[in-house]
């Protein structure tokens, strides 16, 4: 695929930026197409090569760092080894990330000014080149260790967990959640874990989670920075409910969902309280409504979800300085993505072809009338060999959510995420 080409504010790649990203991309298409039986490792993964373009507004955060169009060119290989013998398992997912492009530099510029505390434990990942407008990466996204019987699993180590029933938000998942944007959500970021689940007789189950953190890069885990949490699954009156008491960073989360037939649709409804330790509580929830139908004589999935934000700002003028203290911890950590607290999304999965697949999805922030509209197509070209493209485009007007929030009150900068369009070749081997 060509290469897009950078704007007239934009630096030409330099001559070892193109080849480390040749040499880099040849490799991983070489690993990926060598016979795994030759080694004796049962090894399996993925290659992803993007390209994306992002346009953002003149008056952004982006465009006063240089960075108002940008293209990049992406590339990321995870080799995955995941043996079991009798009630044993282990896995390793080995990850190695290149961008060779603009958004590069910004990244750099920006990290100084939203800096984020650790997320995990143990720093397994290395930038081994970090240039001009190249970076590249290698990390362990996934180590640990298992065990399961019939009644119970352990798992210790560097793994991935999803809590809760949400499509685009999600109040209850607290470890690492994908951001209502996501365009890879095929494999969630690893995080540092003991995790156990007791399976009782009735179809009921308790997980207990343990998370320790450090505070800081290099520190040892503190409880303030970790995190503790017991999660129960069992059903009441004819419906799947689930029970969450966590506490996560300091302050305590609890939980509570529920989910139920309407019709031959589905419903779920989530209320998530969080007891600040330095504060009020603040009660997230979160419902939706999904149904599998045809639509012009083919399969579609639909749906309609409302998110309340309970940390977030309500209506009226607001400005990044501004913002509560518990919703920019929360927002730098990652755990929450959003500012405003009512949200209303709606989309569907429509399969036009069985190659081709559509998702369209709207999100309304209903405290301020700005819209973020998401478009994600995928074809498979193999039986191992999927082509993905879409696009996001932010609605609204300056002073928005989606069309630019400002840095403090009197500044004509905005905080404003940028319309993107991408293409993806995804290999599974």
């Amino acid at each position: 695929m060509e290469r897009l080409q950078p704007t007239s504010g934009g630096t030409r790649p330099p001559p070892h930026s193109c080849a480390v990203r040749r040499i880099a991309l040849a490799f991983a298409f070489g690993f990926a197409a060598a016979p795994t039986h030759a080694v004796g490792l049962d090894l399996h993964g993925r290659l992803e090569v993007q390209d994306m373009a992002a346009f953002a507004r003149a008056d952004s955060l982006d465009a006063a760092l240089g960075a108002r169009r940008r293209n990049d060119m992406f590339g990321n290989l995870r080799v995955t080894w995941e043996p079991a013998w009798d009630r044993w398992s282990f896995a390793l997912h080995y990850v190695v990330t290149i961008d060779n492009g603009d958004s590069v530099r910004f990244a750099r510029a920006e990290a100084g000014l939203f800096p984020a505390p650790p997320s995990t434990w143990f720093n397994l990942t290395n930038r081994f080149f970090d240039h001009g407008q190249v970076s590249a990466s290698q990390s362990i996204d996934r180590l640990s260790l298992g065990y399961t019987a019939s009644d119970f699993v352990f798992r210790i180590g560097r793994q991935a967990l999803t809590w809760g029933s949400g499509l685009v938000f999600r109040p209850m998942d607290l470890f690492d959640p994908f951001a209502p944007d996501a365009i890879d959500t095929e494999y969630k970021l690893g995080t540092d874990m003991i995790y156990t689940q007791f399976l009782f007789g009735d179809g009921s189950d308790l997980q207990i989670i343990a998370v320790p953190r450090p505070a800081r890069k290099g520190a040892a885990p503190s409880s303030n920075a970790s995190s503790l949490a017991l999660h129960y699954h069992a059903t009441l009156f004819g419906h799947q409910t689930t029970w969450l008491v966590a506490r996560d960073r300091g302050d305590w989360t609890t939980g509570f969902g529920v989910n139920g037939a309407l019709g031959e649709a589905t419903w779920n409804l989530e209320f998530v309280p969080t007891f600040l330790a330095r504060g009020p509580m603040r009660l997230s929830a979160l419902s939706n409504v999904s149904d599998a139908v045809t639509l012009f004589d083919r399969d579609a999935t639909i749906f309609v979800e409302y998110f309340y934000n309970g940390f977030g700002v309500g209506g009226g003028a607001f400005d990044l300085a501004a913002l509560p203290r518990d919703l920019t911890d929360r927002l730098v950590r990652s755990q929450v993505f959003n500012t405003r607290r009512n949200y209303l999304a709606a989309g569907m999965s429509l399969q036009a072809t069985p190659l081709f697949t559509v998702e369209p999805t709207i999100i309304g922030g209903l405290d301020d009338a700005s819209v973020y509209a998401i478009l994600s197509t995928t074809y498979s070209l193999s039986d191992n060999l999927n082509l993905v493209a879409g696009a996001q485009i932010p609605v609204g007007p300056s002073r928005t959510e989606f069309g630019g929030m400002p840095l403090m009150p009197g500044s004509n900068t905005v905080l404003a995420p940028p319309t993107q369009i991408y293409i993806q070749l995804r290999q599974y081997f």
